[in-house]
């Protein structure tokens, strides 16, 4: 049996309003192969450091380091081992503006989960999670609408990642790594509430991450009535995120 690093590598895209008194448009993409639209991936031929090395590609593939990296889940269920193949999930999370030379192998397609559909370049499939009770646990298995199994396995590594990542913008700091060099307040809301499919308080989300943001000496004019303050990510050390 081979092992197959998989990596789902979402990325913020951010197009301008032509409504200048509204913020910009946020979207996911998801990079894909040219040739067969399959998902980043990294086949083990030989022991070696699987993150670095998986990291080593993302890098040759996008032309940058400037990405975050985590390990998700093993698909072993027997159906999905096609090519005789284990695969590892990973997921990649970066923004547009760190793509600094991406490699012709490779395209950004449209990325888009929300009630029960996902929207995967051109095509849209509905799918449904079920709760499971196994062992005294509870397991969710995502049933995809679709007769091709390629597919269903593809789509079914996405949704695992994209559910880990609604998971984590609750209790880690993984929503900044969508975010540019520089970013708004109203900027890490918005992509909070696209990935959550839910809306925030304002006041309550801004005293949650206003921690973790340091000012900048620009401001925003772009938008809305009156300049919008400008920030960068402040990591800090042994601090404990909890929502």
């Amino acid at each position: 049996m081979n092992i197959n690093l998989v990596c789902p590598i979402i990325v913020l895209d951010n197009e301008s309003n032509s409504n200048i008194r509204k913020n910009d448009i946020k979207t996911f993409k998801i990079l894909v192969s040219k040739n067969d639209k399959s998902l980043v991936n990294l086949k083990l031929t030989e022991p070696k450091d699987i993150k670095t090395s998986l990291k080593s590609k993302i890098k040759e593939i996008i032309g940058s380091n400037n990405f975050h990296l985590e390990q998700v889940y093993t698909l072993g269920e027997e159906k999905y081992y096609i090519d005789n193949a284990v695969d590892i999930i990973y997921l990649a999370v970066t923004n547009i503006e760190h793509i600094k030379k991406l490699s012709t192998d490779y395209l950004l397609v449209d990325l888009k989960l929300e009630n029960n559909s996902i929207k995967f370049s051109e095509n849209t499939y509905s799918f449904k999670t079920i709760e499971k009770i196994k062992n005294n646990n509870i397991e969710y298995v995502h049933k995809i609408n679709t007769d091709d199994i390629v597919i269903e396995k593809k789509l079914l590594e996405i949704i695992i990642a994209y559910k880990y990542l609604r998971a984590r913008i609750d209790y880690s700091d993984i929503i900044f790594k969508f975010m540019g060099d520089t970013f708004t307040l109203e900027d890490v809301r918005i992509v909070y509430e696209l990935i959550k499919e839910k809306t925030t308080d304002k006041s309550n989300f801004r005293k949650k991450i206003i921690k973790y943001c340091e000012e900048v000496s620009i401001e925003s004019s772009k938008k809305g009535y009156r300049p919008s303050k400008i920030y960068r990510f402040k990591v800090l050390n042994g601090d404990v995120w909890l929502w």
